[in-house]
């Protein structure tokens, strides 16, 4: 399995500012974002995304299928009128073992309930490629999510596009408790370019350490 964390940050390395504020992609970014979705299997995001965005997470900007969704919420506090609940191709949601009316409902709109015992995204990611054959993951978020992947160390490269705002407060890539600084990854950059619309920076950096599941 390869996974790939895709995103957008500003030059002090939010996702988003304090009020949630997140649109950073230029027209170039968000061909890059679609076309990436297009080669994948599937597109794994966090329930504070789906909360905040309500995305749908289908390809629009490029050529090629829309994977399936994937949505990571232990505790379901979700909305399940969400548009990725409406619309195709195929939502499932990983979660730990709960009775849930909104399990119920989603359900009802044929949304896939994983429930693990022994619950990580790494297990997740095995889930995936044992259960559904998805050998290529896109990681759009958000922050929680991604720290959770970077801690458990199961991802092996990340897609940078650096915008030109500064939020000096908001939601970190990596939203977490923080490394010590001895002990934090390091990476390995192997792409760097201006953007097209030459006001940002894309980068690329592989994880030579990916812990092997």
């Amino acid at each position: 399995m390869y996974v790939i964390i895709f995103s957008t940050i500003s030059i002090d390395g939010k996702l988003a500012s304090k009020d949630y504020f997140s649109n950073l992609s230029c027209k170039y970014d968000k061909i890059r974002q679609h076309i990436l979705r297009s080669e994948v299997d599937a597109i794994v995001i966090g329930a504070n995304t789906l909360r905040i965005d309500n995305p749908k997470l289908t390809v629009k900007y490029a050529h090629g299928k829309s994977p399936i969704r994937v949505v990571i919420s232990k505790s379901l506090n979700i909305n399940p009128d969400s548009t990725i609940f409406e619309i195709p191709p195929q939502t499932i949601i990983y979660t730990i073992p709960t009775d849930s009316e909104i399990k119920e409902k989603l359900k009802r709109k044929n949304v896939i309930i994983r429930e693990l015992n022994n619950f990580s995204i790494c297990n997740v990611f095995s889930d995936l490629e044992a259960n559904f054959n998805v050998k290529k993951i896109m990681v759009e978020g958000g922050g929680k999510l991604i720290w959770s992947i970077v801690r458990e160390n199961c991802f092996d490269e990340i897609r940078l596009t650096i915008s030109s705002r500064i939020f000096g407060n908001g939601i970190s890539l990596a939203n977490g408790d923080g490394f010590l600084g001895s002990e934090s990854p390091k990476l390995e950059l192997f792409d760097a370019k201006i953007c097209e619309c030459k006001n940002e920076i894309v980068l690329r950096y592989k994880n030579p350490n990916k812990k092997i599941t």
